[in-house]
């Protein structure tokens, strides 16, 4: 496309004001007017998108070169990032628009309540991006690719914009750079928060608006309206909050170009009025303006103001604070440096960057949160009157960094442009210095974290392959919503296998949702608080609780994840345990890693016999201490233990420790691999509370095989058949008493 620029104080191509550059004082107009031509797109325009590219590559390649077996984190914070829930988004968005479902409002998390999604972190305009890249390689390739995207994307949109207002090439690469890859940006990969990476449409907002003040007639305008409306539409569905970050540089730089646009005020206004009736219209198609309007605040709990997290003052505005969110020190420390210059030299800057230095004032005032410290004393800041005004729901103010680094931006480069108009070398080294320092300064190169990917385990995608509509209840239970957390947050990070087996869980994060959907199960709730070990077991009322839950919330499996309840090896036995004895509710199905699988007898493929290892036609067998014996194992057994090349466990903390064990009909050589602790211990079995056999010693000095004989009336149908040994006393060592260690138990079939 082909304009001309014509200037309000000359017609030539220069842009001037006091001898120096101020693009404002143009406007273009169609080529029929006479005045000097000037192509809109240049070739260092299309080379930025290629260097901005280039850098986020290197930035990002330690996550792109480590794709298939880990993805990003962020360590310094201590805690599970946000990658969970933003990919099980995607996964989410793609299921409900096959199944003809609402992507506004789910039951797949917190099941079975149905949480609105209006104001969850969704980011559906990512979604076209992440899907590329998840049918090339997955969703971790999917949420690469994203990130890749979202850096050139904010770092070109920027370079643009610098252009447009008249800022020479290699300064606006440098000042694309500076906000593309802000510690903002860059932190938000860390945490995978994507719907923090849209920062590219601040500029592409102000570069339609520009086009739309500018435009030379009614068809111009409507078209760059239509352009406006539809930006305005993919902004709002790349998270919400953006209207509420860029209103203050927005809309005063919109009613000034206004003001100024005379002639074409009108067209303006029509195109305002276009680009809202479109946005309107297209959140309506997409279902986002109605979730929105029905959405329930109630239970929010919005976080206090002076909790919100804010840009620490002075120092993170100052320079790289490295951990926190901060601003660039080429920003705000050569802005003062360039206002001190002009007072001592007495020499004017351009009247335009006055207007964008005045831009900065309000998102600055509001990124260092309620109030700042200085010498001494308290300064209530502007923060808390928007924090109040709407009720608490935003509590980031740090995300105001990028919307006033750009109007200094362009206060800074403006002036460095209008300084150096004369001296090109001099231009030249300036932007190649300063690029210099933004490198150090930025650390964009330093290896991004990572974390490995969630173990792959084969029985999620066995659940994923039925076709039940059922809860899978993960065990230790907990959820957030971003106003906190019930349990830990590794607890909520179980909604990553909701992407495997697609079915609906209970576990899981839900961005302001109303915080009793997951809250009711910190300590209220019986079953859900002793599952994430947040209360004791009260057997009957959980028994209780399971009967009526299982067949209302249409539960198939319970999922108990050992290594989230490790190093208290006990809590894991009491959950197991409990779950062991109970065959008429669940059923233990297989364990696979960490990983304990439980089926419940609702589930229509009903609870199969519990497998056991079968060393030899006709012989079962248990190894006590290994991984798998926790589907059998019932109480009065401690927690297990390695010794030597021997998995083990020790009994003796009750009179008894049993087994369930699912054996065919029929009669039984039983052979216990054991050895007593310090004394030898008489041992007695009973199968069904049968005693069988006579009582045997057990000996101190070594592990030793004793064998008893089970009649096959006391295995009657051989289904959850209970075995218990019985000891004759165990000696106290600590906390615990030890009486028998256990190896192995094996059962031999014996003919009839």
């Amino acid at each position: 496309m082909i304009w001309l620029v014509c200037h309000r104080r000359t017609a030539t191509p220069a842009l001037r004001y006091n001898g120096m550059i101020a693009a404002d004082d143009a406007r273009i107009v169609p080529y029929t007017s006479g005045c000097a031509m000037k192509r809109s797109i240049r070739p260092p325009d299309l080379l930025a998108p290629a260097a901005y590219a280039l850098l986020a590559l290197l930035a990002l390649y330690q996550p792109l070169f480590n794709a298939a077996t880990h993805l990003v984190d962020d360590p310094y914070f201590g805690v599970t990032s946000d990658y969970y829930h933003f990919h099980w988004n995607f996964w989410w968005i793609g299921h409900a628009l096959s199944n003809g479902l609402s992507v506004y409002e789910t039951n797949y998390v917190f099941a079975p309540l149905t949480s609105s999604l209006a104001l969850h972190t969704l980011s559906v305009a990512w979604t076209p991006v992440w899907a590329i890249g998840d049918a090339i390689g997955g969703t971790i390739t999917g949420m690469n690719l994203v990130f890749l995207a979202a850096l050139t994307l904010t770092a070109w949109a920027h370079y643009l914009l610098l252009r447009d207002l008249g800022i020479a090439p290699g300064l606006a690469f440098v000042g694309g750079a500076v906000v593309g890859f802000s510690t903002l940006m860059i932190g938000s990969i860390r945490w995978t928060n994507i719907n923090l990476m849209g920062s590219f449409w601040l500029p592409i907002l102000l570069l339609t608006w520009r086009r739309i003040v500018r435009a030379g007639s009614w068809r111009a305008a409507i078209g760059w309206g239509v352009a406006l409306g539809a930006a305005l539409w993919a902004m709002l569905l790349t998270d919400l909050q953006y209207p509420l970050l860029y209103a203050p540089v927005i809309v005063p730089y919109g009613l000034w170009t206004l003001w100024r646009a005379r002639g074409s005020r009108l067209r303006a206004i029509a195109a305002i009025m276009i680009a809202s009736v479109l946005a309107i219209a297209l959140l309506t198609a997409t279902g986002t303006l109605p979730a929105l309007l029905a959405i329930d605040r109630t239970g929010g709990s919005p976080t206090p103001a002076d909790r919100a997290a804010d840009i620490k003052f002075p120092g993170c505005l100052l320079y790289n604070c490295n951990l926190d969110v901060s601003a660039s020190a080429l920003v705000l420390p050569v802005v003062i440096a360039l206002i001190g210059w002009s007072l001592l030299r007495r020499r004017a800057l351009p009247r335009t960057a006055w207007l964008w230095l005045a831009l900065t004032a309000i998102p600055l005032s509001l990124s260092v949160g309620d109030s700042i410290a200085v010498a001494g004393s308290v300064i209530p800041m502007p923060y808390t009157l928007l924090h109040n005004a709407i009720g608490g729901i935003f509590r980031y103010p740090e995300r105001f960094l990028p919307v006033f680094t750009l109007p200094a931006l362009v206060f800074v480069l403006l002036t460095l442009t209008a300084l150096t108009r004369r001296r090109p070398r001099a231009r030249a080294l300036i932007a190649v210095g300063l690029f210099a320092l933004w490198l150090l300064d930025s650390q964009i190169l330093d290896p991004l974290p990572l974390q490995p990917i969630p173990r792959d385990y084969a029985f999620y995608h066995a659940i994923g392959r039925e076709n039940t509509d059922q809860v899978v209840v993960e065990i230790p239970t907990g959820g957030s919503s971003g106003e906190g957390y019930v349990g830990r947050p590794e607890y909520s990070a179980l909604q990553w296998y909701g992407i495997v087996h697609g079915k609906r869980m209970v576990n899981g994060h839900i961005s302001r949702v109303n915080t009793y959907h997951y809250f009711y199960m910190n300590t209220d709730d019986a079953m859900m608080a002793w599952l994430g070990q947040r209360r004791f077991l009260e057997p009957e009322n959980v028994e209780a609780v399971l009967r009526e839950r299982i067949p209302a919330w249409r539960i198939g499996y319970f999922v108990v994840h050992r290594d989230l309840i490790a190093p208290d090896q006990n809590a894991i036995n009491e959950i197991t345990t409990f779950f062991n004895a109970r065959r008429d509710l669940v059923c233990p199905l297989l364990t696979e890693g960490d990983a304990v699988v439980y089926r419940t007898i609702w589930h229509p493929d009903g609870c199969p016999p519990v497998p056991l290892d079968q060393p030899a036609p006709g012989t079962y067998s248990i190894d006590i201490g290994a991984s798998s014996d926790a589907l059998y194992i019932g109480d009065g057994w401690d927690y297990p233990e390695a010794l030597f090349d021997l998995d083990v466990r020790w009994t003796g903390g009750a009179e008894s420790a049993s087994v369930y064990v699912d054996l065919p009909p029929g009669g039984y050589r039983f052979t216990l691999r054991a050895q007593a602790y310090q004394e030898a211990r008489v041992v007695t079995l009973t199968v069904n509370g049968q005693a069988v056999g006579e009582p045997f010693p057990v000996a101190p000095d070594g592990l030793a095989d004793y064998a008893v004989s089970i009649p096959a009336d006391a295995i009657a149908d051989g289904q959850h058949v209970r075995l218990a040994l019985t000891f004759d006393g165990a000696i106290p060592v600590g906390e615990r008493a030890l009486a028998v260690m256990v190896e192995h138990m094996l059962f031999s079939a014996q003919n009839p």
